[in-house]
């Protein structure tokens, strides 16, 4: 009987110790195993930034075609189911004109066409900044930008016009309100010429950038 008790004994211990045993530690990788789980959506929420040299491809096809006034290829920029908003502000608060394509544009001032503002965006070598350079209306004396920095500027820091409220300021409809919020979400990179002061909102949606927002608002106009 004593032995039998002995046998058992040894047995309970091997189960505790693990087989072989071996210290068991599969209670510490299940627990391992769910917070791996719970992170995955967190690493998964968090976008990584983009493609620098794919964006700038990308941007060097879409200027090319806005100085050769091509608007087939400028459309290819645009998704026709969502289209783009232009931006303008012909007098003290921003207007907003929603567009399936550039040939349906007509800029409020002097009604001329989205291609147009090629007069205005000249060619220049585009750079990357994590900020674009600061502005000051009181800095535009004598022909000057008013921008402590004058250039092409991109960013992938798009939080400032994502949180925008501007837009209600433009009397648009609810709807439109929605959509323009919506859209604003989606913006990954953001460039800024200075020379004009036009920015262009881009996002990356079915493996290509396409053109968002055109922001053609000139500053201290109002």
């Amino acid at each position: 009987m004593r032995n039998i008790l002995s046998i058992l004994f040894l047995i309970a211990a091997c189960f505790a110790c693990g087989i072989d045993g071996r210290n068991s530690n599969l209670g510490d990788e299940r627990i391992n195993s769910l917070e791996a789980v719970q992170e995955e959506p967190q690493r998964m929420g968090q976008p990584e930034e983009p493609d620098a040299a794919m964006f700038e491809k990308a941007y060097q096809q879409f200027f090319s075609a806005l100085q050769a006034a091509d608007t087939a290829a400028l459309n290819n920029f645009i998704d026709a189911a969502q289209g783009f908003w232009l931006i303008e502000q012909p007098g003290a608060v921003p207007a907003y004109a929603h567009y399936a394509t550039v040939q349906e544009v007509k800029w409020e001032y002097l009604q001329q066409p989205f291609t147009s503002i090629n007069q205005q965006v000249k060619e220049c070598q585009l750079q990357q900044r994590k900020a674009f350079p600061k502005f000051d209306c009181a800095a535009m004396d004598g022909g000057a930008s008013g921008f402590s920095e004058d250039g092409c500027f991109y960013t992938f820091n798009t939080s400032s016009f994502k949180n925008s409220d501007m837009w209600q300021y433009a009397s648009l409809s609810a709807q439109q309100e929605e959509q323009v919020q919506k859209l604003q979400q989606q913006v990954q990179a953001t460039v800024l010429h200075t020379n004009s002061a036009f920015r262009f909102h881009f996002g990356y949606n079915k493996g290509r950038w396409q053109l968002l927002f055109a922001d053609l608002r000139v500053p201290c106009s109002a």
